[in-house]
């Protein structure tokens, strides 16, 4: 069993005791006590995080999901990923000095997740933004998007409002603990953030008296929801740049590296702890993770593509695996996999391939040969599809001589895959530190 390096982690204290003979150094550090019925102890440190995550997966069981966290050093800055249960992370977290704890969870990607928002705006370009009023505002036009679309009742008590505003910036995480319930993963929360992001914004923009959901509020309230930044003009006060695959999001009573702005819980949050721990600071470190979901067979996964793709289903459901496909068929982008089915169709993929340098994904068909050089089927030859990743375009080639040359007219990939595309991407998997990408 891989134990914690209390050393790098906790920091290691030291005493010297002196004999006449020689020098005798002694680590003192705290160890968490084990029982029969409590987590599993294993704890590993990894320099990279494809490998942390991989652990992470392969150690998980019915009765012990492990995380994987990230910390930093507080002498360099320079992270470690760690792989290990929450509760165990937590023992060890909490014994560090304030000043030290500086940890993110890693959320997976494709992994089950509460709706979580990351509210910001610099005070000194805002004097007069109420930023608690503002987020009351905020939290209210989702719950009421979520009743609109899911037809789900999302109490004001499950909703935990995290705080780290500083003299400089003001600073909330927001997360909607919605029991047996989440979002399949980050990508569907972004789209359905985005879409009321993009609702706000057209109506503020507008000489519309009222706008769909949005005319159950105030004009003049969700205008305040607008703020002033140093590069980007007027925006709300959302950021939309959090949903990213395998994001890095700052924990319960964390700080910036460097920083003295520490996640506290909010003084107007009126939350009830969904994991009733004996202590209670655990149950809310708990609550705070975004993707840490011990009993994941009883979730049911709120799905976001687009406003006319809105589905919910059970996480069981979706574990099933499809006879149809093998690991050939499915490239490392499934909403471009589904889409391209959806275009083939009554044809299947063959084999997908990804050129990780050109960003090129290539799809070969079969059971459609239908060509869009000659306009019909070929008898023989095979079809195959090219998504070009930089440009966001699609196109079609075909393997018959008649045809080598030929490409049909590039066409965009669909909005919601275009937006995943932009906000998708590897975030803080060196040691070199990224401030704009740690939340």
């Amino acid at each position: 069993m891989d134990t914690i390096s209390t050393e790098k982690f906790y920091g290691g204290k030291v005493c010297k005791r002196k004999s006449k003979s020689n020098v005798h150094w002694v680590k003192i550090h705290r160890v968490m006590p084990s029982h029969i019925m409590g987590p599993t102890q294993f704890w590993k440190e990894f320099p990279k995080q494809a490998d942390a995550l991989a652990a992470a997966a392969k150690r998980s069981t019915k009765t012990d999901t492990l995380c994987t966290f990230v910390y930093q050093r507080p002498s360099d800055g320079n992270r470690k990923f760690v792989v290990a249960h929450p509760e165990v992370y937590w023992w060890y977290y909490k014994a560090k000095p304030q000043e030290r704890r500086c940890s993110y969870e890693v959320i997976p990607k494709g992994s089950p997740c509460w709706l979580y928002l990351d509210l910001e705006y610099p005070i000194k370009l805002n004097p007069l933004c109420n930023g608690s009023r503002m987020t009351k505002t905020l939290i209210d036009i989702i719950r009421t998007y979520l009743l609109n679309h899911y037809h789900l009742l999302c109490d004001r008590n499950n909703i935990l409002i995290l705080d780290s505003t500083s003299s400089e910036k003001f600073s909330r995480h927001v997360i909607f603990t919605m029991k047996d319930m989440a979002f399949r993963d980050n990508s569907h929360i972004g789209r359905f953030i985005k879409t009321i992001y993009n609702d706000i914004m057209l109506y503020l923009n507008s000489d519309m008296q009222s706008h769909g959901i949005l005319k159950q509020f105030s004009k003049a309230d969700i205008e305040e929801m607008l703020v002033e930044t140093a590069t980007q003009g007027k925006r709300l006060f959302i950021d939309n740049g959090v949903y990213t695959k395998n994001r890095h999001f700052r924990v319960y009573l964390s700080t910036k590296w460097g920083k003295q702005s520490y996640l506290t819980i909010s003084s107007d949050s009126t939350y009830t702890p969904l994991n009733k721990c004996k202590e209670k600071e655990l149950g809310i470190f708990l609550d705070s993770l975004i993707s840490y979901f011990p009993n994941k067979m009883n979730l049911i996964l709120l799905e976001f593509q687009n406003r006319s793709n809105i589905t919910a289903q059970l996480y069981s459901k979706i574990l099933a695996p499809a006879n149809h496909e093998d690991d050939n068929q499915v490239s490392p982008y499934p909403e471009i996999d589904k889409y391209i089915r959806s275009i083939i169709d009554p044809g299947k993929i063959r084999v997908s391939k990804y050129s990780e340098k050109t960003k090129i994904l290539r799809y070969e068909i079969y059971g459609n040969r239908f060509c869009e050089n000659i306009g019909r089927w070929h008898k023989s030859n095979n079809i195959y599809w090219i998504v070009d990743l930089n440009k966001k375009e699609i196109y079609q080639k075909c393997h018959d001589e008649d045809c080598s040359g030929f490409s049909s007219t590039p066409k965009s990939l669909p909005e919601e895959i275009i937006f995943m595309l932009d906000t998708e991407g590897d975030t803080l998997i060196s040691d070199v530190m990224i401030e704009e990408n740690i939340i």
